[in-house]
């Protein structure tokens, strides 16, 4: 890779939900992956775009200088193998630029219709006789196997001529490249529940307790509690390195991830990437950047195995889910929206509301919009902040917006809880 040409910065997306609900994803992205609801994708549980909607996604993402890539990276069997070769044609036919897959069937479907593949990290790439193999197959991107290092990726790159991709931030899977059974087995030994299948259970999230032959409980450390569950990967105090290695992409995860959290990563990655080029890329700055990842999902960050091989204290074993101190409170509803003044009427319910603070207003099915508080007004006058409302008070109160808002729809506060 030449360092003057830029990485790709490849965020997720699973819905318009996503897609639409704050600038920063669309301007702050080089590219996007998401899946359709025929399931091909790693993430099916995921709500994912319907086939209708590809069309005009692919146009929103072209208009704005960007590229997308379909997901249809699971295994596949023979009764799907129509429906699947349905699902490239139409990724081709909607100028989808390229498909992320490693089952053959669909590799081959791809070189038949004509469309780029990219190799999933599903095909475990670990070696760089496995990464020349898919190079001469005619595969346009390589995503390495997660277990490599950041050695190992640099001597696979020295033998192949084609642009490696890598996940720098979001979940990662205890099983490593998430090729993973034990999903199925624990749901009745069903193939459709393993992690191939894009329909894993997460089993490697819950907590376990060993149990000796004659049923005693057995408290052995460090096995008890989540002895499985795999802190995030985030890869942003190390950027420079992975520049300089010559990764072409870097991944964020997170297709099932609300917006908030997307428009935060991409942010941060993206201000990170432009430092290094600028030449001001800081531990100054990198202690702030944390300091806003931490502030949207996470189970407490490590680097992977980019560096070394993940230690017990990459395993976050009393918190399960996020871990993060800053949550949503749910203040009030939306009551009218005023496309002139470009502003919205709440009815404040619950709790205060001051200039500068993150608000969240959300529709469950279908919209999403984050923003700071820049201008508030009570009887229409100006106002720094609302009184603090409780029980059974409420108060209507304008905040100034920059789209159209649903009326009815649920207004929060991100805020930090001790």
């Amino acid at each position: 890779m030449d360092l003057n040409q830029k990485p790709e910065l490849l965020a997720p997306l699973n819905n318009w939900k996503t897609f639409e609900s704050h600038p920063n994803i669309l301007d702050n992205a080089d590219a996007f992956y998401f899946g359709l609801q025929t399931n091909f994708s790693m993430r099916a549980r995921a709500n994912n775009f319907a086939s209708a909607d590809l069309d005009k996604l692919v146009k929103k993402i072209h208009d704005a200088g960007k590229k997308c890539y379909l997901t249809t990276n699971i295994l596949i069997y023979n009764t799907e193998l129509v429906e699947l070769h349905q699902t490239i044609q139409l990724a081709k036919d909607s100028g989808v630029d390229a498909i992320i897959c490693h089952d053959m069937a669909a590799i081959m479907i791809a070189k038949q219709i004509g469309i780029p593949f990219h190799i999933s990290t599903q095909a475990n790439i670990s070696n760089k006789i496995s990464a020349k193999f898919y190079d001469s197959l005619g595969a346009e991107r390589l995503i390495l196997a997660r277990e490599l290092d950041l050695e190992d990726i640099k001597e696979i790159m020295s033998e192949i001529t084609i642009p490696v991709e890598t996940f720098v931030h979001g979940a990662m899977c205890t099983a490593v490249s998430g090729r993973c059974y034990l999903s199925a087995e624990l749901m009745g030994n069903n193939p459709e529940f393993s992690a191939n299948r894009g329909k894993c259970v997460q089993p490697c999230r819950r907590y376990y307790t060993l149990v000796g032959e004659e049923g005693e409980k057995i408290d052995f450390e460090p096995f008890s509690g989540m002895f499985f569950n795999a802190k995030d990967l985030c890869m942003i105090g190390h950027i420079p390195e992975l520049i300089e290695a010559g990764i072409s992409s870097f991944k964020i995860e997170g297709r099932m991830r609300d917006p908030i959290y997307v428009a935060k990563v991409v942010v941060c990655y993206r201000e990170a990437i432009e430092s290094y080029y600028e030449g001001t890329y800081s531990q100054k700055k990198v202690d702030n950047w944390l300091k806003e990842l931490a502030k949207v999902f996470n189970r407490g960050f490590h680097t992977g195995f980019y560096f070394s091989k993940p230690k017990l204290d990459d395993i976050e074993r009393t918190i399960r889910g996020n871990v993060s101190k800053w949550h949503r409170k749910w203040v009030g509803k939306v009551v009218n929206y005023y496309r002139k003044a470009q502003a919205i009427e709440i009815e404040l319910f619950n709790g205060q509301l001051q200039e500068g603070q993150e608000l969240i207003i959300e529709n469950k099915a279908t919209y999403y919009y984050n923003f700071k508080i820049t201008s508030l007004k009570i009887e229409d006058k100006k106002v720094a902040k609302t009184p603090d409302i409780e029980g059974k008070d409420h108060i209507f109160v304008g905040i100034k917006v920059e789209k159209q808002v649903p009326i009815n729809s649920d207004v929060y506060l991100n805020i930090l809880i001790d």
